[in-house]
């Protein structure tokens, strides 16, 4: 029996309008099912990352404080397992 393997396409970072759009594709145009996964990070270290990131940013993009971090971290909210996303605990790896 000759079996297809399957492919595998990892879109990481952020979700953003373009990442959606083209695992949307994927999944219509060659039956690509979603597997979404979520690596848990302490906002701290978030914020860290994100203000650190952000002190060069690329020519589309634009510096993110601290204070900015924190301002928009109230619209924020990790995902869980009852929104079938594979979460990763920090504390698993």
């Amino acid at each position: 029996m000759n079996k297809k393997q399957p492919i595998t396409y990892v879109i990481s970072g952020f979700i953003g309008a373009g990442k959606t759009t083209f695992a949307r594709k994927l999944e219509k145009e060659i039956g690509a099912k979603p597997i979404l996964y979520y690596v848990e990070c302490p906002v701290e270290k978030m914020r860290e990352r994100v203000v650190t990131r952000s002190k060069i940013p690329p020519e589309d993009s634009f510096e993110i404080s601290g204070e900015m971090f924190d301002s928009y971290l109230k619209y924020w909210q990790a995902p869980d397992e009852s929104e079938h996303v594979i979460v990763i605990k920090s504390s698993e790896l």
